[in-house]
């Protein structure tokens, strides 16, 4: 009857702790920036610019010095929150300043060539980050719907964006270019 017991607890605890490895997987981040601020050996001091909220997204630029090496480097910071019973949950995604151009060209595509369409069959496209920040669209029952994930792994992160909502993104990511461009140098 131990051995029962003895067998049966120990394959409850390799079970939960498996189950606890899943469930806490999280993409590894491929951010230039991200690498930049997580590095061993580094001492940084982080500048945080705000810039427009929209529609519940935080847009900051974020500036960092690492006064060690001299090495500056800039990224737009998006930040999301995701209110439940408990907690407020905060998703936080960033991209790169060598990101924005193909983002911009991403979202400009989406407002001025998907959105006006009316494709026959389910459609969706996407732009994904470094840091997994994804904008997109998809197309489903007759309507266009854009979004934004500050973290691609979890629906919490989402927000759904209007017309209006992708000029506004637009405009921070080239004002979030030129910061960056003009703090770096």
């Amino acid at each position: 009857m131990k051995k029962v017991i003895l067998l049966l607890l120990l394959s409850i605890s390799v079970s939960a702790s498996s189950f606890a490895q899943a469930k806490d997987e999280v993409p590894e981040s491929k951010s230039k920036a991200v690498e930049f601020m997580t590095a061993d050996g580094s001492f940084l001091v982080k500048e945080f610019y705000d810039l427009q909220k929209i529609k519940g997204v935080e847009c900051q630029v974020l500036i960092m010095n690492n006064v060690v090496s001299g090495k500056k480097m800039g990224c737009l910071r998006l930040e999301t929150q995701y209110p439940s019973q408990y907690s407020n949950d905060s998703y936080i995604g960033t991209l790169d300043s060598d990101e924005l151009d193909a983002c911009i060209q991403s979202l400009e595509y989406i407002k001025n060539t998907l959105l006006p369409s009316a494709p026959a069959v389910y459609t969706e496209a996407e732009y994904k980050t470094n840091d997994g920040v994804k904008f997109g669209a998809y197309y489903n029952k007759g309507k266009w719907t854009a979004f934004v994930y500050t973290k691609s792994y979890t629906s919490r992160s989402a927000v759904f964006l209007d017309v209006e909502n992708i000029d506004s993104f637009i405009a921070v990511m080239q004002q979030a270019k030129t910061m960056i461009e003009n703090k770096t140098k």
